[in-house]
């Protein structure tokens, strides 16, 4: 039975509520928050037992290498590669460890996770990823004196905090969030931004908003709702909670494995210093407002029903993270497959009508994870030419300004064996006139 929000009299109530859809309906396991391991903000006993199930023999060889110190080698070994330098970047951060896992001296590595595979014929790793263990702790202390309401775990490891407030106690939201900014230590494992979770979320029974690095008074929250109406907020739900659609759809197993593997990213930047001019990157931890996550989930799963028949067009206004939308899109159309498990498009191109592609969108694109030489920029050094050889090749995500299509249609072999998905940024601009024509006309199968 659905519960109302009126029957909701306390956030005990609340966190109740949450954890019995978590464990009963969900699939996550509840666990004692004694459990909780502050210094590494990880669930040790869980964590292994992950291991142990998923990578016995690995284990085993371990085990004979450190003995009685293997445990304590794994977790050191967790915690050094999540601060690691890595060649020019700040950190590999959790996001990367959690999704490539830890090498050790001997060669053996430990999968900390297991991704949903993009198609279903490879059985192996649809059984791996079945494997992963989803958790949820209440009144976590991530350090002495300071209680979270929830903390939800991927095999052990804490990825998600959760301060709620119940609106019909007298508190909201905003509640949530200033306890965050002046009550919780954010240097703590749990709470350091890129090695603890990747989203603190502040949420109330009508809506929910959430930071991916808390810096005390200065932490900027950004809103995780529906909207209504094309303005803020939750739509109303008659006889429910309107935030119900957190551990209905966001806190499902395949949506956290969506968020974590295909989504979340550490944005990386390079900049140079106006003070001692030397070239800095600077990575920030992306986590994606609700509009930008539903955009492209709702569009790849009408692509993967209806292939290229159709074109869609994507609203934002200004300052809601049209370039992410952009670039997460991309990046699921590259590697989609439809439901005979055959791939859709051969390569993506995102079209833009300025004269050099946008920084911005450059860095967002290759900010994302992908194999090397899979993606090619048409930058300002490149030619017509570049990009004539990027379409005959097998180059899966091209980013290039329209003007380029107009000097390549002697360059281009016959393409009618390939299918393109073509992403055209600021739209209302870039689909009119001989630009436009020239795009069609190299890419058509006429």
């Amino acid at each position: 039975m659905p519960v109302r929000a009126d029957q909701l009299k306390e956030t005990k109530d609340y966190q109740r509520l949450i954890i019995n859809h978590l464990c009963n309906v969900n699939g996550f396991r509840e666990r004692p928050a004694s459990e909780y391991n502050a210094g590494l903000a990880i669930d040790k006993e869980l964590f292994f037992e992950f291991l142990e199930t998923t990578q016995h023999d690995t284990m085993e060889s371990l085990r004979r290498m450190y003995e009685d110190r293997t445990e304590e080698t794994i977790l050191n070994l967790i915690s050094s590669e999540v601060n690691r330098m890595n060649g020019k970047l700040i950190s590999r951060g959790l996001i990367d460890v959690l999704k490539h896992g830890i090498e050790f001296d001997n060669g053996k590595t430990l999968n900390l996770m297991y991704r949903k595979p993009d198609s279903t014929r490879n059985t192996d790793a649809v059984e791996k990823c079945a494997q992963n263990i989803f958790s949820v702790m209440e009144e976590v202390y991530h350090k002495p004196g300071e209680r979270i309401d929830l903390v939800l775990f991927l095999n052990g490891i804490a990825i998600f905090a959760v301060e709620l407030k119940c609106n019909t106690s007298g508190q909201n939201y905003k509640d949530a969030i200033k306890q965050y900014k002046e009550e919780r230590d954010c240097t703590t494992r749990l709470l350091k931004e890129k090695v603890g979770v990747f989203a603190a979320f502040a949420m109330d029974l009508d809506e929910v908003y959430f930071c991916t690095k808390l810096q005390g008074k200065n932490s900027f929250f950004n809103p995780f709702n529906m909207g209504v109406d094309f303005g803020k907020g939750n739509p109303h739900v008659d006889g429910r909670i309107n935030v119900s659609y957190m551990w209905e759809d966001i806190l499902k197993k395949d949506t956290v494995l969506y968020l974590i593997d295909k989504i979340i990213f550490l944005q990386k930047e390079t900049k140079k210093d106006p003070d001692t001019g030397k070239r800095v990157t600077k990575e920030t931890l992306i986590f994606p407002r609700y509009h930008q996550f539903n955009a492209v989930r709702k569009l790849v799963a009408d692509v993967v029903e209806h292939h290229s028949e159709k074109n869609y067009l994507i609203e934002h206004s200004a300052g809601s993270g049209k370039t992410n939308t952009i670039a997460w899109l991309a990046h699921r159309l590259a590697s989609l497959h439809d439901r005979e498990n055959k791939v859709i498009f051969d390569t993506v191109c995102i079209i833009t009508d300025r004269i050099v592609v946008d920084r911005q969108l450059q860095n967002a694109v290759l900010s994302l994870e992908h194999k090397a030489g899979l993606i090619k920029v048409m930058d300002e050094k490149c030619t017509s030419k570049d990009l004539a050889d990027a379409l005959n090749g097998n180059t899966k995500i091209i980013v290039t300004t329209i003007h380029k299509f107009m000097y390549i249609q002697k360059l281009v072999q016959e393409l009618k064996s390939k299918t393109f998905a073509v992403i055209i940024d600021e739209a209302h601009s870039s689909t009119a006139g001989t630009a436009m024509e020239a795009v069609t006309y190299a890419l058509s199968e006429s």
